[in-house]
């Protein structure tokens, strides 16, 4: 298995330019023997190794087990070991997530938090790209989904990517090495579960090498996705024009082309990943008409010019803070300080209370400014709110309201107050934001 992961890693460059990688250790199989195979090949890759391990919260005294097996593993290894608890059930009903989902979020962004120089190193192997295959299947893939999980994708690698399962455990019994295992993998109630243990099983009867022929299938898919991402950047290139995009540029090409250029330019143009109904959409005027997508986004192919320009719902807007009802575009903002000696009971009601003797100098509700960005309370990152909104698919950025103080924001519409701001069980005054629209 070690001289797969050097060929993993060597193939696509994983450890070229930096030797810093924090690793995910769930205290699994395969995180385990990550771990120790980057352990071995620390000294020939010159690694500065760094444990990273998320206890979500979920599964009691058994998460806390995981969390000492992982800080003993390390301890036994000679490696630093990064710790985070979340109550992940109660966060995915705040981010009205799924469970996977905002365990998954809150996981990466607490990995890239640990070192944000570093690499991070995560366990996904090939039985888990089938698992995505399959899953991406079910929801409508498109080439990309097709092509699974990747190898690296930005500051992530994943150098386990061409070993099965099978593999893995092999080289834990090899090199005795310990591991847990978590007792919701037997619970199919979870997608990923139910393919792992009941669809995969079934393909393997028809394939006993079907891991194999999915690995295949993905590196061709993505070699194909490298050659058409790069003819579509070289097209989009060509394309400029003043004004937008040259049509004929564009429409001179395949439609599998076109349709790969224009769902690029979309997500240039607004900073969201486009849906086949906007792709359909604009491809339809490259001969001229105009098509709103995103919600605000107007596109207009006239003159052979394809130009996008957002609808500007809502203006750059500021009122100073005063208790009461203020008028805000397309509605009002009630603020209100509360004194509470027990405010610890009423932190978790809603998102729209914040801790009102941590607000330094002004406050002032107004629209997102360029720069603006927050460490949401509960999270471990500080977030552009640009990159929020994106994220979100937030159109009409301009009409969120925003809470700052001389330092920065406080408090985000639809997201909740800084970590800074947050109420704690020692808040005497707590000022409550609550938004009515349409008024």
């Amino acid at each position: 298995m070690i001289c797969k992961i050097k060929e993993t890693v060597e193939k696509y460059g994983m450890f070229n330019e930096n030797k810093k990688v924090t690793v995910g250790v769930s205290g699994g199989a395969d995180s385990c023997a990550l771990l120790v195979a980057l352990c071995q090949l620390r000294e020939e890759y010159s690694l500065e190794i760094t444990a990273a391990h998320v206890n979500h919260g979920i599964r009691g005294e058994e998460a806390l087990r995981d969390e000492l097996f992982v800080k003993r593993l390390c301890d036994t290894l000679g490696v630093e070991v990064k710790t985070a608890r979340f109550n992940v059930p109660e966060k995915a009903k705040e981010m009205k997530l799924g469970v996977e989902e905002c365990g998954r979020i809150l996981r990466y962004e607490f990995l890239q938090s640990v070192d944000p120089s570093a690499l991070v190193a995560t366990a996904h192997n090939l039985n888990d790209c089938c698992e995505t295959l399959i899953l991406n299947l079910t929801r409508g893939a498109s080439a990309k989904g097709l092509a699974s999980i990747p190898p690296v994708r930005g500051n992530i690698i994943r150098p386990l990517i061409n070993c099965t399962r099978a593999e893995i455990e092999a080289f834990c019994k090899e090199n005795q090495i310990d591991f847990v295992t978590d007792s919701t993998n037997c619970d199919d109630v979870y997608t990923r579960n139910n393919i792992r243990l009941n669809v995969l099983p079934k393909l393997k009867e028809i394939n006993p090498s079907f891991e194999q022929a999915v690995s295949r299938l993905m590196e061709d898919i993505r070699l194909d996705n490298d050659y058409f991402g790069c003819l579509t950047q070289e097209i989009i290139k060509n394309s400029r024009c003043d004004g937008g995009y040259n049509c004929k540029v564009i429409a001179d090409n395949h439609r599998a082309v076109i349709k790969r250029v224009v769902a690029r330019i979309i997500e240039i143009e607004t900073g969201i990943l486009p849906e086949n109904k906007h792709i359909a959409a604009v491809c339809s005027i490259l001969s001229g008409g105009k098509t709103q997508i995103s919600g605000a986004t107007q596109v207009t192919s006239q003159n052979g010019i394809l130009s996008f320009g957002a609808k500007q719902l809502t203006e750059p807007w500021c009122c100073y803070f005063a208790q009461g009802n203020v008028k805000i575009p397309n509605g009002e903002a009630e603020l209100k300080i509360i004194h509470n000696s027990s405010s610890a009971k009423i932190q978790f009601v809603h998102k729209n209370v914040l801790d009102f003797n941590t607000v330094e100098g002004n406050l002032v509700l107004r629209s997102r400014r360029e720069g603006d960005e927050i460490k949401i309370a509960g999270r471990n990152c500080t977030k552009k709110l640009k990159k929020m909104f994106i994220e979100e698919k937030i159109a009409d950025k301009n009409s969120v309201c925003v809470l700052a103080d001389d330092n920065g924001v406080v408090w985000v519409e639809g997201f909740g107050c800084a970590h800074r701001c947050r109420i704690t069980d020692k808040t005497e005054n707590i000022l409550t934001i609550n938004i009515t629209r349409g008024v």
